[in-house]
């Protein structure tokens, strides 16, 4: 129930930050909104405000908005060319598009300011355990969550960060940990395991992360710089994709993101939180690529639309989009079967 309600409102608060955005610069544009929707399938209530409908749909799972002028609703027959979006100016289309993604990236500047000034933003690490993987070397030898790592090999622990390296180099080889539980010693001998995907020896645990709180502007500058930080890890993991140094299949889809919400949500309501900012962050990068039926392709559009002086007939550049979402929507379909053999596999 848990995994369900995380990934539901994940979905509703990231798809209404990022629909707000297109409803509030298209009108600002003085393009129509024909509808702004949370969900999907049949509608189970609306209203109506400046000919803009609100509504709420059964599914509660992403979100839209229906734009005036793009070619697809009846009722453009009857809608002033004034208020149409085939209209207007490039500029103007412009804004409308890429409001969007940068309502997600707003939004997650806005969740790890709160969460740098009210909890903290991470400063290092403790040698204390948080938490320990179920399977691994350190599941196996005892460790448990609240001990803490005094030394390795009779080495006194000084700096954890340069302990963690110490492991992450001992791939195989038998390391003697001493440890405090409940305010007695006891020591454990640990082998890590050589893992191949971070390619480094690995024990199992996490240790405890150290925290301190900001002021409210010190937080707001750690906010961008997470997030355009983030930005940069994405566009590069991205980028390792496409030139093959990553497997496809680390692709998560529905499933998956369910799954890690879930997760994410258990561990407390800070960790969720920074989940849902670091997922925000991706719809909006994922957005701005110029792919067709993505905001980035129909922004690919606006722009040969302002170098050419004349822009693509709507019907043309919808037709576009259209094979987009259906290769689109055919990628979602594989990476969601991955997604459920891994889960079954892992059972």
């Amino acid at each position: 129930m848990l995994t369900v309600l995380a990934f539901i409102f994940l979905f509703l608060l990231i798809t209404l930050s990022h629909e707000l955005g297109h409803l509030v610069m298209a009108k600002r544009a003085g393009i129509r909104v024909y509808e702004f929707a949370l969900g999907f399938g049949p509608k189970l209530f609306g209203i109506t405000k400046a000919k803009t409908e609100y509504s709420l749909r059964a599914i509660p799972l992403g979100g839209f908005v229906r734009i005036a002028g793009m070619g697809v609703d009846k009722e453009d027959a009857t809608c002033p060319a004034a208020e149409q979006y085939q209209n207007k100016s490039p500029w103007k289309k412009f804004s409308a598009l890429v409001a969007g993604p940068i309502m997600n990236l707003i939004l997650a500047v806005l969740i790890f300011t709160a969460v740098f000034s009210l909890h903290g933003a991470v400063t290092g690490i403790s040698n204390e355990v948080a938490r320990v993987l179920p399977g691994s070397e350190a599941a196996r030898i005892g460790i448990q969550p609240g001990d803490r790592i005094l030394a390795i090999n009779n080495q006194k622990i000084e700096n954890m960060e340069a302990a963690i390296e110490l492991i992450h180099q001992s791939s195989g080889k038998p390391l003697i940990l001493a440890l405090e539980r409940d305010k007695k010693s006891l020591a454990v001998t640990a082998v890590p395991r050589y893992d191949e995907k971070a390619k480094k020896g690995l024990i199992g645990f996490a240790p405890k992360a150290l925290y301190q709180r900001l002021n409210p502007l010190r937080a707001l500058v750690a906010a961008f710089t997470q997030t355009f930080a983030l930005v940069a890890l994405i566009l590069y993991f991205l980028g390792k994709l496409l030139m093959g140094g990553l497997p496809w299949a680390e692709i998560a889809g529905p499933v998956g993101i369910a799954q890690i919400s879930g997760q994410y949500a258990a561990q407390g309501l800070v960790t969720f939180a920074q989940f849902v900012a670091f997922f925000s962050i991706n719809v909006a990068v994922l957005n701005l690529l110029p792919l067709p039926a993505l905001d980035g392709g129909r922004l690919c559009f606006v722009l040969l639309e302002a170098l050419r002086k004349k822009a693509v007939p709507i019907d043309t550049e919808n037709r576009i989009h259209h094979v987009g979402l259906m290769l689109l929507l055919c990628l979602a379909a594989v990476i969601t079967v991955n997604d459920l053999v891994r889960l079954f596999s892992a059972r």
